[in-house]
């Protein structure tokens, strides 16, 4: 047991997405969640005709949003962006690229994903805002139900693009805004 809970030094291009140590356990979590998430998604995404690189560029998208769920909760991912506050709406802002992809890759449902992403971006800034943890935690729990609860009110959506959507209101209001120490 001890060796899932060692500790390993990240290399530089991977400090965004898990800090500058990890556990070999959060590792292992991140990245079999992401891979998993991800063949169910392009799996289903298969019978939808979408080019090669949509289908590139929809992995891609969703190995992050599965991935970043679990690697945001981390505590080397929290104590990176603790130490780097700046690199905080660096990230917020970068996340505004994905619901612009997913519109892209499913026009149809422009709707549902500009509503979703608007409240989760919103949300997000808003708990990133308030001071004390654990008010954080409250808030960021609050929001993200009523963004949870939203998207199923919001017009009917494919199955996985709700799913990324989900995983947004997830990773960015709960698992990222709150400074879980």
């Amino acid at each position: 047991m001890k060796g899932i809970d060692r500790k390993v030094n990240m290399p530089s291009y991977l400090h965004e997405l898990h800090g500058t140590r990890a556990s070999v356990f959060d590792l292992l979590l991140t990245y079999t969640v992401a891979f998993i998430t991800t063949i169910v998604v392009l799996f289903q995404a298969w019978e939808l005709n979408l080019s090669v690189f949509k289908l590139i560029i929809l992995g891609i998208l969703v190995l992050d949003l599965s991935g970043g769920v679990v690697s945001n909760f981390t505590e080397g991912t929290n104590e990176y962006y603790a130490e780097k506050p700046k690199m905080r709406y660096v990230f917020i802002g970068l996340h505004v690229l994905q619901p612009i992809l997913l519109t892209w890759l499913f026009p149809d449902d422009v709707f549902g994903i500009a509503v979703i992403s608007i409240y989760t971006l919103i949300a997000m800034i808003i708990v990133n805002s308030v001071g004390g943890y654990l008010k954080q935690r409250v808030l960021g729990a609050f929001l993200m139900v009523i963004g949870l609860s939203v998207s199923f009110l919001v017009s009917a959506i494919q199955p996985m693009v709700h799913l990324m959507l989900i995983l947004f209101v997830i990773k960015l209001i709960l698992a990222f805004a709150v400074r879980w120490k």
